[in-house]
């Protein structure tokens, strides 16, 4: 071993933990906390119950699940089972959450008892059998956690082996697509310390860990990946569950936090704080701020970047392929960009016919990640459509500067983020045209100030109900909106509805949608 891998602080929990076991290693809203050692235990405990329970390496379990500190005790164990780990946001519907389980195959679910009704409905129709319904608290038809465990050893499992993220994201159909990496024979020590760059690149030493904040959802996987990265250089994390700007701040004082990681419409929500408010708490222990997720108005970043100053680091990215990051710096004498791409991390952007354009020129961007490789679960015709050569899009389109930073121009995937969530049109359409007097419907994203985007649809009813009063139009309305609440997460359903005679489509009936879309955004000083 030479001298620079000696002095290489070691990377990964079950290699850090062991040395921490009196450190704070997680606490959530709740109030409830594990030292790093009783989370080494309780993680170990975890993993024996998925052998007991018949788990075998490559099999997928589901988890609906607050950001509670079990949540991220049941990923780890995953992540050291080989097992495929599933998060599903809560907000989903049964008929959503049943697609999903169906879909991965899923073996085993958990679930927070707030969910346990929907989650039984949905594990019901799929046939998964009652000893592998497994809940975090008390609920009928399932085993609880704490119980299931009890007589588990705390001790490594053998056969340690690397798991990993199955995460769905929209697809071109309308429903989620399971975006699967291959589990290899990687035991999950290497398979943590293998992601030690992430960190890295934003300048975090694993031989300093500090407090990380999670304050978003860890179904997502920005903050479930941070999160766990941040874990394995043996950071302590204080979880939020229900978040609000005035609260963050308290949390940066009381455990003086030095790292988060948020999304634009945080930003916006801190920077209506009245100055007041925002002198009222100590956040000078704040050294590493990330964001992503969604596209951040030059002007929100800017003037984050007065207020906390030059620690706000942004990346690019999605849940497919690489990304980039760029610092506060770089940023600011490179308003717009999203970075340059990280270590591992391959970046082209390519025209029409999978050439490398010109410095400057737009194009369709291209990324891989080391030797990555992901296929969409169940559909090799969208994994094929992706990829040139051994780089994949996921739809977005942009340009490199002279100096190598990446700027994007828009999307050409059509998909509406939400507050750094991914809302596909047609699923959305999907469930309106559910109503019997709906004729043609488009849904596009539209600007939101505090959200980036909101859900806008453009509905044409049928014969008669066209020329019906507003009244009428009115209880329509109504009865759309309804048929979403019940079908779809509340974040997909319409904020808008705008009924139009027609739509804007060619003679083979393809939709335009971009010139639904277009005009909301004539006014607003970005495209997306």
């Amino acid at each position: 071993m030479d001298d620079l891998q000696k002095n290489v602080s070691p990377v990964g929990f079950w290699v850090v933990a062991p040395s921490r076991r009196d450190r704070l290693g997680i606490i959530d809203a709740t109030g409830e906390s594990l030292t790093f050692g009783e989370m080494y235990d309780r993680i170990n405990q975890v993993s024996h119950l998925f052998r007991r329970k018949g788990m075998k390496v490559g099999d997928t379990i589901a988890v609906i699940a607050r950001n509670r500190v079990d949540t991220i005790v049941v990923h780890l164990a995953a992540m050291q089972s080989g097992l495929y780990y599933t998060p599903i946001n809560y907000h989903s519907v049964v008929p959503e959450i049943e697609y999903i389980f169906k879909d991965s195959e899923t073996s085993l679910v958990i679930c927070d008892q707030d969910f346990a009704a929907v989650v039984r409905q949905a594990s019901d129709a799929v046939n998964i059998p009652a000893d592998r319904r497994i809940v975090l608290g008390v609920a009928d038809g399932f085993e609880s956690l704490r119980e299931a465990i009890a007589g588990e050893p705390t001790s490594l499992p053998t056969d340690r082996i690397g798991g990993q993220i199955l995460q769905y994201t929209s697809g071109t159909t309308g429903r989620p697509k399971g975006v699967r990496r291959k589990i290899t024979n990687v035991d999950a020590d290497t398979a943590a310390a293998s992601l030690r760059w992430v960190l890295e690149m934003y300048g975090i030493d694993p031989s300093k860990p500090g407090t990380m904040l999670t304050t978003t959802p860890i179904y997502h996987t920005a903050g479930l990946n941070l999160t766990t990265l941040a874990i394995h250089f043996g950071v302590s994390i204080v979880m939020m569950d229900r978040w609000t700007p005035e609260l963050m701040l308290e949390l940066i004082e009381q455990y003086k936090i030095n790292m988060t990681v948020v999304v634009p419409t945080q930003f916006v929500r801190l920077l209506k704080l009245e100055q007041e408010a925002r002198n009222s708490r100590d956040i000078s222990s704040l050294e590493w701020v990330v964001h992503g997720a969604a596209p951040c108005s030059p002007e929100i970043k800017r003037q984050m970047i007065e207020w906390w100053g030059p620690i706000i680091f942004e990346y690019y990215g999605s849940t497919e392929v690489g990304g980039t990051f760029v610092t506060s710096a770089d940023w600011l004498s490179h308003p717009g960009t999203v970075g340059k791409p990280g270590p591992v991390t391959k970046l082209r952007v390519l025209n029409e016919l999978d050439a490398e354009v010109p410095t400057g020129t737009v194009g369709r961007i291209f990324m891989r990640q080391g030797d990555d490789q992901i296929e969409y679960l169940h559909d090799p015709e969208k994994t094929l459509k992706s990829r040139v050569r051994d780089m994949m899009t996921v739809g977005d389109i942009g340009w490199v500067d002279d100096d190598g930073f990446l700027y994007l121009a828009g999307r050409t995937s059509e998909v509406i983020i939400v507050g750094g969530v991914n809302i596909y049109p047609a699923e959305v359409e999907n469930v309106i045209l559910g109503h019997g007097s709906v004729a043609d419907v488009c849904v596009v994203g539209v600007p939101n100030e505090e959200y980036g985007e909101e859900v806008f649809a453009a509905i044409v009813l049928r014969g008669s109900d066209q020329g019906a009063s507003e009244t009428v139009k009115g209880k329509l309305r109504e009865e759309i909106e309804n048929l979403c609440f019940d079908q779809l997460a509340k974040f997909k359903c319409p904020r808008r509805i705008e009924f139009r005679s027609d739509l804007p489509r060619d003679p083979n009936g393809k939709l335009y949608r971009k010139k639904v879309r277009d005009p909301f955004w004539e006014s607003a000083q970005r495209s997306i």
